[in-house]
């Protein structure tokens, strides 16, 4: 008898969850989603969406990014490969080759062809907005350690972006999906060499016209969404909240049709909302365009929770959200409130300090490119009259100095031999040397690199950029707030222990361990 109850008790745990992992993980990645949204616009949520996330969730209060600078792609990648751009690559969403100096997109493959809803293959005078891979993505993700564990299981990334999808899911991904030019779902060539008859489906069912046939209103504006569409076409959509009502239908189809979430073989999908971020960048944090879109992102997590109870069943799906990076105050309300901050032209200064260097050196165009805020020098030119690299950078800081805007600048070896302050880490954690620049400046608190009065951008250190909300719910997970500080690297970890995968093969991230 004694041996009944032994066996009974070692079994009991397994008889009472017999899945140990989620049945489905959905990482949601809310695209310039600053940490206070969560706070400002509490009373207007509804209790079944934001709201419920965080009171039957686990909320981070304090979750950063640890590098600069912040934008779409290394966001997207640092939060999925548990890693910074100084290991996985993706410097920004776009930078220059080094040796010849030409533009490099972050998803951006010219080996692969579009994939989409398409009469004729796309031909190399018009190659559409499908040749894409994550090939410029140095190392692992969630999603690709799911399939080394289990090929069983599916992964797959929707978003707007094409480097939102993309650079979220990784090299083993079953699908990553965006929107082309007419916003249409496509793909590419690395994942598939054809449009599932389902997504054929969706879009005879659900045109661009159809979410775009009314107004969107509020106190102060109203929009006649119908009259965007007719004057500016498909596209329109991006910057409205139909854009992530669109994503969100999409996404949901895609769990259906590919059956997500249905066996005991854990799937992966990353929804990155994408809207938020262009009617952010047009309307800026204090409008209320964007407090709307936020009220409508509200809605749209109470019809996901629905579906996905309905579909995976209560506590067997995990959802985590967090967003890829925050934003500036707009220019115009930092000079209406008279507080510290404004613009930084880079395309006004750059020529401007190619001039001075040019009067100090004798020779034009001494640096070649400008992005990321970062500068890179033509060293063969340099090389050749043989003026040193260190030269120019003390000229250019002595110029870049001056500016009210330019907080510091910095070379490699300036930050190598610096004084270590948690500043010149994130920017040593920006950085990987045969992507990124040779000359880097950061920005006083309340400069952005804008050239309007009105809308934001981001890209900074500093917390209106890096402060972000983290929240995870549903499988195994008791309410809670944790307030102790948390590293964006920290959630591609965290993801696997509650897939039971190994970390990604170059995680530098830790597992939130308060959750568990």
């Amino acid at each position: 008898m004694k041996e009944i109850f032994k066996y009974f008790f070692i079994l009991l745990p397994f008889l009472s969850n017999s899945q140990t992992t989620p049945k489905l993980v959905v990482s949601i990645v809310v695209d310039q989603m600053r940490y206070e949204y969560v706070d400002r616009f509490w009373d207007e949520y509804s209790e079944n969406g934001l709201k419920k996330l965080v009171k039957q969730g686990v909320f981070c209060r304090n979750t950063h990014y640890n590098y600069i600078p912040t934008y779409t792609g290394p966001g997207h990648a640092s939060i999925f490969t548990g890693t910074t751009p100084s290991v996985h690559g993706i410097i920004g969403n776009n930078w220059y080759d080094k040796d010849d100096f030409s533009a490099v997109y972050c998803s951006g493959d010219g080996k692969h062809r579009t994939i989409c809803l398409c009469k004729k293959p796309h031909e190399k005078s018009n190659p559409g907005n499908g040749k894409m891979s994550p090939n410029l993505l140095l190392c692992n993700t969630v999603g690709d350690q799911l399939k080394l564990k289990d090929s069983l299981s599916k992964v797959f990334g929707v978003s707007i972006k094409d480097r939102g999808a993309i650079l979220s899911v990784g090299f083993l991904a079953d699908g990553a999906y965006w929107l082309n030019s007419n916003s249409k779902w496509i793909t590419s060539s690395h994942y598939r060499e054809n449009i599932p008859k389902w997504i054929e489906k969706f879009h005879e069912k659900h045109t661009v016209k159809s979410y775009m046939n009314h107004f969107w209103k509020g106190t102060s504006f109203n929009y006649d969404l119908k009259e965007d569409f007719e004057d500016m076409g498909p596209s329109s959509l991006k910057a409205t909240p139909e854009g992530n009502n669109y994503t969100l239908d999409f996404s949901k189809e895609l769990i259906i049709n590919e059956n997500l979430g249905t066996d005991t073989h854990s799937d992966f999908l990353v929804i990155s909302f994408s809207s938020t971020d262009y009617v952010g960048h047009k309307f800026g944090p204090d409008a209320e365009e964007l407090k709307s879109m936020y009220l409508n992102l509200d809605n749209n997590l109470s019809k996901l929770l629905k579906f996905l109870d309905e579909h995976c069943g209560k506590n067997n799906y995990l959802i985590s959200l967090t967003s890829d990076h925050g934003a500036g105050t707009s220019p115009i309300e930092i000079e209406r409130r008279g507080l510290k901050g404004g613009n930084f032209i880079s395309r006004e200064i750059f020529p401007e300090l190619n001039k001075e260097l040019e009067l100090v050196f004798g020779i034009p165009s001494i640096l070649a490119r400008y992005s990321n805020m970062q500068f890179y020098i033509d060293f063969k030119k340099i090389d050749s009259l043989k003026i040193s690299e260190t030269d120019v950078f003390l000229e250019a800081k002595k110029w870049l100095s001056n500016l009210n805007s330019v907080d510091e600048v910095y070379s490699k070896t300036s930050i190598a031999n610096g004084l270590p302050s948690q500043k010149v880490q994130r920017l040593i954690n920006g950085i990987y040397p045969r992507r990124s620049g040779d000359i880097f400046i950061t920005l006083k608190p309340g400069f952005i690199e804008w050239s309007s009065k009105t809308g934001t951008t981001h890209g900074t250190h500093f917390n209106y950029d890096s402060h972000v909300p983290l929240i995870f719910y549903g499988f195994n997970i008791k309410p809670k707030q944790i307030y102790s500080k948390i590293k964006i690297i920290d959630i591609a970890p965290t993801l696997s222990i509650f897939l039971k995968t190994a970390f990604p093969n170059a995680c530098t991230g830790n597992p939130i361990g308060e959750i568990f």
